[in-house]
């Protein structure tokens, strides 16, 4: 298949992938403006003339997937290759339609993310209440089992209570997402995550959980903590987690 139509193909099943394209060589076999497909934990799709430069390209591409972070790397001696990371719009999906999730639905939009919103009451999660979103007003669990993610998903977890936190973590844990974070309090996040252990999820999954969620810039007020969570969310989406974590681990939040 023609590699322009490839990469229509993969955005359209809203895949996630690097596009790697030659932009400096001195080969003769590898000209610039060559480009290879690479997807996450997949074979490579095409080839720059080289097996070498192949196998390199593609431990760099899969580094770079990991990450979600598009980069120009010096490959080899005189080869440069820009890595970009495509992938479809970014969903989020915020769980919990209260005070907080009216501002963070209208920044995220704002900011270029496809909302979807979710809550058992339905007083709350309405049209009216969050304009351009998609949004579900049915119980946690059966929203989120029914629901789709993948490698450009972002799930903020912000309800009611610490049992809705739980009941939505369950079901987002067993899924791919970029980016899964919990509000609350030192004790309440305590009370979800351990009763999350003691259903038996993994705690490798569970230690990936952005939480206390958003970045610490001394929010209080319900548009001020949006601006920390989309702040987070835009520093996972453009630099990736392992930088947004850095800056948490800054101040001091592990």
């Amino acid at each position: 298949m023609e590699i322009h139509a490839r990469i229509i193909e993969l955005l359209e099943k809203e895949e996630t992938f690097c596009l790697a394209t030659v932009l400096v060589s001195d080969s003769s076999d590898t000209g610039p403006g060559q480009k290879v497909i690479v997807r996450l934990n997949k074979p490579m799709e095409g080839s720059l003339g080289s097996a070498q430069l192949d196998a390199s390209v593609e431990r760099v591409a899969q580094q770079a997937l990991n990450e979600n972070r598009s980069a120009v790397i010096e490959v080899e001696s005189g080869c440069s290759v820009f890595l970009n990371i495509l992938c479809a719009d970014a969903q989020l999906v915020i769980c919990g339609a209260g005070h907080i999730a009216l501002p963070l639905a209208q920044f995220s939009q704002k900011l270029g993310f496809q909302v979807t919103v979710i809550d058992d009451r339905s007083d709350f999660a309405n049209r009216s209440r969050f304009p351009g979103c998609n949004v579900i007003a049915e119980d946690f669990t059966v929203a989120l089992r029914g629901m789709r993610f993948g490698p450009a998903a972002y799930v903020v977890v912000i309800t009611r209570g610490h049992e809705h936190d739980v009941d939505c973590l369950i079901e987002i844990i067993g899924k791919k997402t970029v980016y899964a974070g919990l509000i609350g309090s030192r004790r309440r996040v305590r009370i979800v995550l351990e009763a999350l252990a003691e259903k038996g999820l993994p705690q490798d999954r569970l230690d990936e959980v952005f939480t206390p969620i958003g970045l610490p810039i001394g929010a209080e007020s319900p548009e001020e903590i949006a601006v920390s969570i989309v702040s987070e969310l835009v520093c996972v989406r453009r630099k990736g987690p392992a930088q947004a974590r850095t800056l948490r681990n800054a101040v001091g939040i592990v």
